[in-house]
């Protein structure tokens, strides 16, 4: 009752505070007297709600959510986004719940409230946990409607604002959550004005000496300065305007953390950066932009490698302008920045300025850029292994450097510094990255793991047969090539092992000369029920992968008293192409010809060994062990590891690995210890060939060689 008496009673209240009336100003510019009715009656809603509530700071709550408002009014954000900042802890903090809001303010206002709600209202048993779980929260807010993720942050900067009222520990951790998350979320996002913000106040609250020093060297710099700077300012303007040139000139300087943060990437003192001054030109079209950036080439010397062209290569953001630095009076060296009107209202608002071009009529292009980021965030947390590594993916998302490489039809892509060819491969399709064959760099064949440089031409080459190679999670750097690797073999390790297992099944109800298609299906099902399995291809996986035991399923599913028999095969084929589910012990090395048996291992499905190895003696559960056999005509490269004993004489090493190339071997790796006893050097190769026969030759080849004493082929 109380909950729909307060929203039935809304209108008894008015505001008169100070900073309502600035935020009703900030409205009045944009909204219409309708869309501010509705606004003041979400106000007058929460102020009710919210009344007898206190923050830590001592002030009346409702101050709060009007200036996450506020802030928000600043980009001009939509009515129902501002409705809902002024709403947004009422469902979490007062007794007001989402279906009062939705049949009071309807369904839009109520979600977003909602979406910021459910931000906060989780509790785990580890911080990582929880910090993964609210972040994933966030990122499906945001999926969902971008706003939540803008109200957010104007909640965000507003308890920065008055966090001196908490503890410590607690400031520093808001503090510190800030940098890594809410400030790079707003910069991806393309919302400077609000990334600088935030970035200062957390600086402020983690590290409150080093700011206040930092700000005041700045102040006392500014002082030095501001005169100078209006100098070259007036100069700029006047010869821009003498070339026809209708620009806004802007003196601006960096701010605290951005300062602090070149200071700690060049290792520099304060006294050393003197580019802590800067102007922006901001101009009506793109052919003035680069007008401008003509005349004052002309007026002062570029400074040689700062000049960066950000209109024709925009940042992943849409961030777009023209980036120069050049030697002014007195050798002072100023960065400047040159962009129209509309690629400025971009710069500082980002995302944020969608709702301000939508009321116009305009599409903004990188709106859906934007939307495709977060739907790829939302593919990593659904794939994502512990919180931690979850929240390291993202983290490392938002803190990328950039290059940017060219695609053969001459399109940018822009990637993360140290980005490879498979990251290159991956951003460009997902398919082109588990198909890819191989790639050029500027005409040139380049291996996997090259790291992109700026400005190289990058062709990849696929084959439909092709699937992604384990080995490449070692190098990638994008999240998006990870996470498609790592889907991408589960999907081929589960087909591989579906395979496999349907194999063992049918070689092992063999011995009980029956067939799966003998089972009725009623105890086939009542079995894989038993199981939890869904369907057949499940306990073939479950086999494969090594989790269930083929000849106990088998005696499980076989007739009470079986008549076993000796499988004339002698075992399972086993061909070399099975995939990752079937895999050949490091401790013997088994190649074709060798007599060989198996084990089952969990995860790794059947590991092969040689029959003599005395590894497979000490696995006791004989019920694991499995009867193998060779394909015949298999066409593929096996390793094999042989011992080497020669004379300790110069180049012996390059004489062996030379006959080893001979005999069309590859080298995967060489140990070699000098045995100080006998003088004598002992080599051990790992090697791929074909089979036993390819193995025997080459040994025989080494023989003769008279620095070889003795060579054997490594046993166990």
């Amino acid at each position: 009752m109380e909950k729909k008496s307060i929203i039935n009673n809304v209108s008894e209240f008015t505001f008169t505070s100070k900073e309502y009336v600035d935020f009703k100003k900030k409205i009045q510019k944009y909204l219409n007297p309708y869309q501010i009715k509705k606004i003041e009656k979400s106000l007058k809603l929460a102020q009710q709600a919210h009344k007898g509530q206190l923050r830590k700071t001592g002030e009346e709550y409702i101050f709060h959510p009007l200036s996450a408002a506020s802030t928000l009014a600043d980009f001009q954000l939509d009515h129902e986004c501002l409705m809902a900042a002024i709403l947004h802890d009422v469902i979490e903090d007062t007794e007001i719940e989402k279906e009062n809001l939705k049949k009071t303010f309807g369904a839009k206002v109520s979600e977003l409230v909602d979406g910021v709600s459910k931000l906060d209202k989780i509790n785990f048993s580890t911080k990582e946990e929880a910090d993964a779980a609210n972040l994933r929260k966030m990122i499906l807010a945001m999926s969902q409607d971008i706003r939540v993720i803008l109200i957010k942050l104007a909640d965000r900067k507003h308890n920065l604002e008055t966090i001196e009222a908490l503890k410590t520990e607690q400031r520093k951790k808001i503090g510190r959550e800030t940098l890594d998350i809410f400030a790079p979320i707003a910069l991806r996002l393309g919302i400077h004005s609000l990334n600088k913000e935030l970035e200062d106040l957390s600086f402020r609250t983690v590290y409150p000496l080093r700011f206040k020093i930092l700000q005041n060297e700045i102040i006392k710099s500014r002082g030095n300065r501001n005169e100078l700077m209006e100098k070259i300012r007036n100069i700029i303007i006047k010869k821009l305007k003498d070339e026809n040139l209708h620009t806004d000139v802007i003196a601006r300087e960096k701010h605290v953390y951005g300062l602090y943060k070149k200071m700690k990437l060049k290792e520099s003192k304060f006294s050393n950066i003197n580019d802590l001054f800067g102007v922006r030109i901001l101009t009506s079209s793109v052919d003035d932009c680069y007008r401008s950036l003509g005349v004052i080439h002309n007026l002062y010397t570029p400074i040689p490698g700062r000049f960066k062209d950000y209109i024709a290569i925009p940042k992943s953001n849409g961030y777009q302008s023209l980036h120069t630095s050049i030697l002014g009076p007195h050798g002072l060296p100023i960065e400047l920045q040159i962009r129209t009107n509309d690629m400025n209202i971009l710069a500082e608002s980002g995302i944020a300025s969608h709702w301000f071009y939508k009321s116009k009529g305009i599409s903004l292009k990188n709106y859906t850029k934007e939307q495709q980021w977060i739907t790829n965030l939302l593919s990593i947390q659904r794939d994502s292994g512990n919180p931690k590594e979850y929240l390291q993916s993202i983290k490392a998302d938002l803190h990328p450097g950039k290059v940017y490489v060219f695609t053969p039809k001459g399109n940018i892509l822009e990637l993360p510094k140290r980005s490879t060819i498979v990251d290159y491969a991956y951003a460009v399709h997902t398919d082109v990255g588990n198909k890819f064959t191989s790639a050029r760099v500027d005409g040139k064949a380049v291996s996997p793991n090259t790291v992109l440089k700026n400005g190289q031409r990058v062709e990849i080459k696929i084959g439909n047969n092709n699937r992604p190679d384990p080995s490449w999670l070692s190098f990638v750097v994008t999240e998006k090539a990870r996470h498609s690797i790592r889907v991408s073999l589960k999907l081929i390790k589960k087909n591989d092992a579906i395979s496999l297992g349907k194999k063992l099944l049918n070689y092992s109800l063999s011995d009980f000369e029956i067939k799966l298609s003998d089972i009725p299906s009623k105890t086939l099902k009542l079995f894989l029920e038993e199981y939890s399995c869904n369907n057949i291809n499940d306990l073939y996986a479950e086999i494969g992968l090594g989790n269930r035991i083929a000849k106990l399923v088998a005696m499980r599913l076989a007739p009470a008293s079986p008549s076993q028999k000796t499988n004339p095969s002698g075992g399972i084929e086993i061909r070399g192409t099975e995939g990752l589910v079937v895999s050949y012990a490091k401790c013997c090395y088994p190649i074709p010809g060798d007599s060989i048996i198996g084990h089952i291992s969990q995860d790794k499905g059947i590991v092969v060994h040689r029959q003599s190895c005395r590894g497979i003696k000490k696995i006791k559960k004989h019920d694991e062990l499995l009867d193998l056999v060779w394909a015949k005509n298999i066409d593929d490269s096996f390793s094999a590891c042989i011992k080497v004993e020669v004379e300790n004489v110069r180049g012996v090493l390059a004489q062996i690995s030379s006959q080893i190339a001979q005999n069309e071997s590859n080298i995967e790796s060489v140990t070699y210890d000098d045995t100080k006893e006998s003088g004598h050097n002992i080599m051990v190769f790992v090697i791929s060939v074909n089979n036993i026969k390819t193995l025997s030759s080459l040994i025989n080849r080494l023989k003769k060689n008279k620095n070889v004493l003795n060579i054997e082929r490594k046993k166990s």
